[in-house]
């Protein structure tokens, strides 16, 4: 409706089409539930394809290997999630950086599972298998009380066993000797 002025009166429009304008506008301002819900679907989606890396890692299917280098003792970490493989790189620490030092970095590694972590469907539970030969880390220990030239003589030692593909007892017992008697692995009795 028109409003017609009269000089300065002025006449309203009939107050029935301001109140259903009002009340269409704050109609318009509420989602409807399917919108809402349709939003919520959408939002859904899309924090699940923009965190799709991150969810499957932490909630699916996954097997990750540690292993680690009889020679240097790096650490090797290879991850696969959902049959993929997403990670396998390297990783040094200070017995592969004392062991740097007297054994050239060119050196074959020798690889072993020391740990193995496998969860075969999504949101189930891990399990967990350990293992490996703590051979550098002990011979590392040992560097204070026998010295460091007699230290490195032992990782040598030991390299030969490993690059002999000794038999892992044979290991065992060169470790078992290293704690008790390290001497008596410097000075062999013929």
């Amino acid at each position: 409706m028109r409003c017609f002025c009269f000089s300065s009166i002025t006449l309203p429009r009939p107050v029935i089409g301001d109140v259903m304008q009002q009340e269409a506008k704050q109609l318009m301002k509420r989602p409807p539930i399917k919108k809402a819900f349709g939003l919520g679907i959408l939002a859904t989606m899309l924090i699940t394809v923009g965190f799709w890396n991150q969810i499957s890692e932490a909630f699916g299917p996954m097997e990750k290997d540690e292993l680690q280098c009889l020679i240097c003792h790096r650490e090797r970490i290879k991850k696969w999630v959902c049959g993929a493989k997403i990670r396998d790189h390297i990783v040094t620490n200070e017995y592969s950086q004392w062991i740097d030092e007297f054994v050239p970095s060119t050196h074959d590694h020798v690889w072993i599972t020391h740990t193995h972590y496998n969860r075969n469907h999504w949101f189930g539970g891990t399990s967990v298998g350990c293992g490996g030969i703590p051979t550098i880390p002990r011979i590392y220990e040992q560097r204070q009380s026998i010295g460091e030239s007699e230290s490195r003589k032992l990782a040598l030692q030991f390299h030969q066993l490993v690059k002999q593909k000794s038999p892992e007892d044979e290991l065992s017992r060169f470790e078992k000797a290293l704690v008790e008697n390290p001497a008596s692995l410097l000075n062999p009795v013929n």
